[in-house]
């Protein structure tokens, strides 16, 4: 059985979806979605398509239909039993009749649905009728879908994507934290909290910014500020970074994409993570940051249920401008005090790899 999984190499679920199926005597290919480079089981890259696509990358408008060209002349000469769709998208009704060939399926992340107008919901009917199976990171996501939809719960399922940050996170936990600081450049005295995990505007950096320069200098003065740009939106970015040079915050934007051990290191050294996306589904970032034993401000109006079903230990604040409040009341207080130890156990057994391939294994059979 040959797959094809067709998503953003440098956002790690699909990557990580590839190698977990290997493992399991799977042969894997994924297909970037941004670049058409695919690479084979073996992780070699195939840049063949990519340098076709790379002359019609920049034309305005008309660079989706090249896209789905070179995707559908991807499909057609592989010769896959499976192709699975990360991240649904209106464009694939162009090529549908070539993906209804063999299996298909669609996986949601979150944001592909719940950023989605009432326009294109409609329009994407016709792809989740001939798709062979419709995926979903969380019950809540899935149950909101077919809401919407409601013909294809026989075909809806949900699969949770592993974190393999987490055994990263495990094997370096027992690392001195002020050397980890001290390693990635952080202060090794002040109170570390990260904002958001990239660079995408719905991160809402600058109401995050906005509230913590609400802040006493006696608080501040206590704080370093994690920014994690990474990966998104380089426009955002780049206004973000230009916010944060008007402050006096004591600040570190990371810009260089992060995996393995740095990954790990950098939910190992921080202290609070600051969370308050205006959507999201099953938050894999703010996970890793429960398990290195992060407090957590997140949104109240996030759909996080499966947390909250398992116990996980959180704080939600109702309104982002309640964030100042919240973040004066924690650091006044001794974070210490905070049990932070029971979320590792809760999001081991959520999104450990070893407990969520089966559930793609039965998908892909």
């Amino acid at each position: 059985m040959k797959i094809l999984i067709i998503a953003n190499s440098k956002v790690v679920f699909g990557k990580e979806l590839k190698s977990e199926l290997i493992s399991k005597d799977f042969d894997v290919n994924l297909l970037d979605f941004e670049s058409l480079t695919l690479y084979d089981k073996n992780h070699c890259e195939n840049d063949r398509y990519s340098s076709f696509f790379i002359k019609f990358k920049s034309i305005p408008k008309l660079s989706m239909f090249f896209r789905m060209w070179y995707i559908k002349k991807v499909i057609q000469e592989n010769g896959f039993n499976i192709v699975n769709i990360h991240m649904s998208r209106w464009f694939y009704l162009i090529i549908l009749p070539w993906l209804t060939r063999q299996r298909f399926i669609v996986t949601f992340y979150g944001s592909d649905f719940y950023r989605t107008s009432g326009f294109i919901k409609k329009i994407q009917t016709n792809l989740y009728k001939k798709a062979d199976a419709i995926t979903f990171t969380n019950p809540l996501t899935k149950n909101s879908f077919l809401k919407y939809y409601k013909d294809f719960d026989s075909k809806s399922y949900v699969c949770r994507f592993g974190l393999k940050t987490l055994d990263f996170i495990d094997k370096n936990r027992k690392i001195d934290k002020k050397f980890l600081r001290e390693s990635l450049g952080y202060n090794k005295e002040k109170i570390v909290i990260t904002c958001g995990h990239n660079s995408t505007k719905e991160q809402q950096h600058d109401k995050i910014i906005d509230n913590i320069l609400k802040l006493p200098t006696e608080l501040l003065d206590k704080i370093q500020f994690i920014f994690p740009m990474t990966y998104g939106n380089n426009f955002n970015k780049e206004r973000v970074e230009n916010i944060l040079k008007q402050t006096n915050l004591d600040y570190i934007v990371l810009e260089e994409f992060l995996y393995g051990d740095d990954n790990a290191n950098i939910k190992l050294a921080s202290d609070i993570m600051i969370n308050i996306l205006e959507t999201d589904s099953f938050s894999g970032s703010m996970q890793e940051f429960l398990y290195a034993n992060n407090i957590i401000i997140t949104g109240s109006w996030l759909p996080y249920e499966v947390f909250d079903d398992a116990g996980v230990e959180y704080i939600k604040i109702d309104n982002i401008d309640k964030l100042s409040f919240k973040l004066a009341e924690l650091i006044n207080s001794d974070i210490k005090i905070y049990d932070t130890l029971k979320n590792q156990k809760i999001i081991s057994e959520l999104s450990l790899w070893d407990n969520t391939i089966e559930s793609w294994v039965d998908i892909y059979k």
